[in-house]
């Protein structure tokens, strides 16, 4: 087994220093004008729709072309172009490792480990639009810009300047909400007031638009007062977000879990911009201490994991919030409850039959999420739901079948060991359209195959290191057809 196991790292490591040399000496082709109507492009009935790649209806971590996906590894941009199958950093130089700032693909946020907001992707939030790429930097004196690229990430141009600490006392704040709709950058800002721990926390926020255009005016659609607490440090969300649906722009920001204040610790509050009549209204809002039932009779608890960040919408004005079905749990849930805020109706559409759902995301018609069991037989499933929580499909996910041997001789020798398999929890879906689902794992949970680093038994200095990349067939999976994980890029440890 061993010298098995030996030829298969060997062979990956060699297919990874061909691949490295191939990207360090040529400058990569994205081809975003010219899609391939031929057998190299798998979905040549596919139709670029660029107002609905923005993932209007849930923050996505990745920006969706007409070829294919940007998303970012471990500080470095990557191009998955599907015509060719070909995953590789956005990188021309010579030689180059693809590891820190001197690769052309470096990409880096705020490092609130050592308090430096200086960055050129703030909170890793991409944008692509009109054959551009856009991102906000920070500068050291925390002066924040809106920054344009071509899409092999080169020729950048400053767009806008958005906030200034300095000279406005003004940030912008979670980028991760941030939104693109029909021409206009949405995003928030939050006003940077001497008196914030007087106040308890609480901050003024408020909601703006920017059009994608040189020399263009930051137009301030409205106000709101919200605590800032919610995220424990810089470049972490506070739970807000920001939506299209129904040609409206929503706003909403939610929280339980408040670090440095313990007053009015629940928290949400929600507005709608009506485009048409350029009219801002607060639509719902909630302050107290109370997490049960807020959303409605019988909807469960609130917790952290309904805040901005994992809430969905659809087209028509509804919100998916995630709740927990026992009283005070923080970290785990277990129902989906769909809600209009506008007409005043909530009701819970699905119960997991299994244990925990994560990672909730919504394409508009279908919401998915990954549904997990816990003990010696952990599970996780891929599920996709239709919006009244009828199951579309169900996938479970595999685990790497040598993990799987090592953990059989390990209970052999360890008969009463607590030890389990880690579940789907920690994996990230980077985002959907009618293409692909792609997913990203995070060392804490290198088991899953097609997710897997070429090492699952080393260990970097980082859990958060990404050790595989994957994409799953949308359209079979919803059909339910055999597919499985389609691993783009593996981490060689």
């Amino acid at each position: 087994m061993w010298v098995v196991f030996m030829k298969k790292r060997i062979y990956l490591i060699v297919i990874s220093i061909i691949l490295l040399t191939f990207a360090g000496c040529n400058s990569y082709q994205v081809d975003n004008d010219n899609i391939i109507e031929s057998e190299s492009n798998p979905f040549p009935d596919y139709k670029y729709n660029q107002e609905a790649a923005q993932s209007p209806y849930g923050q996505s971590s990745m920006a969706i072309s007409e070829t294919g996906y940007y998303y970012i590894i471990d500080d470095i941009l990557y191009f998955y172009n599907i015509n060719s199958d070909i995953n590789m950093p956005l990188c021309s130089k010579s030689n180059c490792k693809h590891k820190d700032k001197d690769c052309d693909a470096y990409v880096n946020s705020i490092n609130a480990y050592t308090a430096d907001f200086s960055c050129n992707c703030m909170e890793g939030k991409l944008f692509y639009y009109n054959n551009h790429l856009y991102c906000i930097e920070i500068t050291s004196d925390r002066d924040y810009y809106l920054y344009q690229y071509n899409d092999v990430f080169g020729d950048k141009k400053c767009m806008a300047h958005l906030a200034s600490v300095k000279n406005k006392q003004n940030a912008v704040t979670d980028a991760g909400a941030c939104l693109i709709s029909n021409g206009y950058l949405y995003f928030y800002t939050t006003t940077m007031d001497e008196q914030y721990a007087q106040k308890g926390c609480i901050a003024d926020y408020q909601c703006n638009r920017i059009k994608l255009e040189e020399n263009a005016v930051i137009e301030e659609l409205g106000e709101f007062e919200f605590p800032g607490d919610y995220a424990m440090k810089a470049g972490e969300s506070n739970g807000l977000a920001i939506y299209c649906s129904n040609e409206n722009i929503y706003f909403y920001a939610g929280g339980t879990v408040r670090w440095y204040s313990q007053e009015n610790r629940v928290r949400y509050w929600v507005a709608k911009f009506d485009v048409k009549s350029n009219r801002f209204d607060m639509i719902w809002t909630y302050t107290g201490d109370e997490t049960k039932d807020i959303l409605g009779k019988d909807t469960g608890n609130v917790n952290v994991l309904s805040g901005g960040e994992y809430v969905q919408m659809d087209a028509h004005g509804n919100f998916y919030i995630l709740t927990a079905s026992e009283k005070d749990v923080n970290i785990d849930v277990s129902m989906i409850v769909k809600v209009n805020f506008e007409n005043s109706t909530s009701n819970v559409i699905y119960k997991t039959p299994k244990e925990q759902i994560y990672s909730l995301r919504s394409d508009g018609e279908m919401l998915y999420f990954f549904e997990t069991t816990s003990g010696r037989d952990t599970t996780s499933w891929l599920t996709a739901i239709h919006m009244d929580g009828t199951i579309q499909s169900s996938l479970e996910l595999q685990y790497d079948e040598e993990y799987l041997s090592y953990m059989e001789d390990y209970y052999k020798h360890f008969p009463d060991a607590d030890v389990v398999k880690p579940g789907a929890s920690d994996l990230i879906i980077c985002g959907i359209d009618e293409r692909f689902i792609l997913l990203k794992c995070p060392e804490g949970c290198n088991v899953f195959k097609g997710l897997t680093s070429s090492n699952i038994y080393k260990i970097s200095e980082s859990m958060d290191k990404i050790t595989g990349a994957g994409v799953i067939d949308k359209s079979k999976y919803l059909k339910n057809e055999e597919t499985s994980i389609k691993q783009i890029y593996q981490c060689v440890l």
